[in-house]
């Protein structure tokens, strides 16, 4: 639906259109609730043994069964205990992939395979038994899922054990849980054994689940930490924008230099978040620590081509120090002071490279290093991208329309999509929920050019100067715009 609303137009006229525009897309939600409630269900059996060192697996499918189950690795089927049989047809094993295709209606399929490659424990009888898997190398899943498909597996594990994983539970009594169509291959993570789980509510459908993998230690600070930067994210979008996400948080090996020296997004079937910690460090060195505030930021983005990474880069970028002084763990001036120094490493970035422009810098980014400025300048292009799209869309509707009012009509239209997004293709998207030609022009602009976007301008639009590096928040008419990015409502 194109809508290419004049900001000129008299406000009333933008509301009645805003207004039509939102309620299409309700009609859209509510089209895709009646199909979801047709879906054909492909029911896993997953069984594991009391070492975890095997999985006992049955699939059995409703009605035609998908044309590939896929893993992640060809090296996958050496540790097949027992290959993949059923009565219903064959079974071709192509590397990585099974071709399922040829077997008949409602079929079912039985394997066992080792596992025992995932334990992280294993040397002392008195450890804690854990079965840590950060890649699918054992769970065969349909490649592709059709409109009218789902999956939905039911985990035995033993009593004693815990369970993790990204996607929806279906029933709360047991671990049966619904696995969303993005491709499994965008990667997930699966924890089964004795470790400590925690659970954090957003609201009477939305959680978080908290695994805690090492010897942690102030777990129940360390799980305020996290509320509070969903919290944080929350308040920017005007609700959580996932309805489960898996946080793992796993102690460090070694002495880090920060709190929080890695984390990482993952997609497949479900959001998953992963966070190295070291929680030896004081839990205030974690709430002033940006990795957490960035990682969650790409709840807010879909899945993009390679090639427009730059583009989730740079919308967490731009998010990570505004959503911590939202949620109070860092000034106003702090937030925007970092912004602008994260924004001026990006322009030196570009400067180093001279006349190359931003594509030219994307495709040599595998020459890159920090020295040579691309790295930079790729992170932080997007950010200022995104700043000045802000600044805009908030100037033009009169501080009726932001960025974040843009992702959360993105969130409620098309966060279930399945697809990886080219950038031209998501930011035409964009400017038709925003209503604007803006978001696609500046994408290309920022691509085609070889100096760094303008964030100056931007800055002292939303009521900053900068004076010798050092920026300061003017109390004018200018800051009710800033403040619709920098503060909780």
């Amino acid at each position: 639906m194109l809508v290419d609303l004049n900001f000129n137009m008299p406000r009333f006229h933008r509301f009645i259109i805003i207004a039509l525009v939102l309620k299409a897309s309700c009609i859209q939600g509510q089209s895709k609730l009646e199909q979801n409630q047709k879906l054909r269900e492909h029911q896993y059996q997953v069984h594991f043994d009391n070492h975890l060192r095997t999985a006992s697996v049955e699939i059995c499918f409703a009605g035609s069964p998908p044309e590939y189950l896929a893993v992640d690795y060809k090296r996958s089927n050496r540790n097949l205990i027992d290959l993949p049989k059923s009565r219903a047809g064959r079974i071709e094993i192509l590397g990585r992939y099974w071709k399922t295709a040829n077997l008949r209606m409602n079929s079912c399929i039985n394997y066992a395979v080792d596992i025992s490659e995932h334990l992280t424990q294993v040397k002392q009888s008195d450890s804690p038994l854990i079965s840590f898997q950060r890649d699918n190398t054992w769970l065969w899943l349909p490649e592709k899922l059709g409109e009218d498909e789902s999956v939905v597996i039911h985990f035995q594990v033993p009593s004693n054990f815990e369970l993790s994983v990204p996607w929806q539970k279906v029933n709360k009594q047991e671990h049966r849980y619904r696995i969303s169509r993005a491709p499994i291959d965008w990667g997930f993570t699966l924890i089964a054994g004795n470790f400590r789980k925690s659970q954090i509510n957003m609201s009477e459908e939305k959680t978080i689940e908290l695994a805690f993998l090492g010897d942690v230690k102030q777990v129940e600070a360390l799980t305020h930490w996290i509320s509070n930067t969903a919290q944080s994210l929350a308040s920017y979008m005007g609700k959580f924008p996932v309805a489960k996400t898996q946080v793992v948080l796993i102690e460090s090996q070694r002495p880090t230099r920060g709190p929080v020296p890695w984390g990482e997004v993952n997609r497949g079937g479900g959001f998953g978040l992963r966070f190295v910690i070291d929680s030896n460090k004081s839990i205030e060195s974690f709430h002033t620590d940006w990795t957490a505030s960035h990682e969650f930021s790409h709840l807010l983005f879909p899945k993009v081509s390679y090639q427009d990474l730059w583009l989730s880069e740079g919308l967490a970028s731009y998010l990570q120090y505004l959503l911590m002084a939202r949620e109070g763990s860092i000034s106003k001036q702090s937030a925007w002071q970092s912004l602008y120094e994260g924004l001026e490493r990006g322009r030196r970035g570009a400067l180093n490279l001279g006349k190359e422009t931003f594509a030219e810098t994307l495709n040599n980014r595998r020459k890159s290093s920090w020295r040579s400025g691309r790295t930079m300048r790729i992170y932080w292009s997007g950010a200022a991208m995104f700043l000045k799209i802000d600044w805009m869309l908030l100037k033009q509707s009169d501080g009726q329309v932001g960025l974040n009012t843009v992702l959360r009509r993105f969130n409620e239209c098309c966060s279930d999509n399945a697809k990886a997004w080219q950038g031209a293709a998501l930011m035409q998207k964009f400017d038709e929920l925003a209503g604007t030609k803006l978001f696609e022009p500046l994408y290309l602009q920022t691509l085609n050019n070889s100096s760094f976007p303008d964030f100056i301008e931007p800055l002292a639009g939303l009521g900053i100067d900068i004076e010798d590096g050092r920026v300061t928040l003017k109390p004018d008419s200018l800051a009710s715009f800033r403040g619709q990015i920098d503060s909780a409502n």
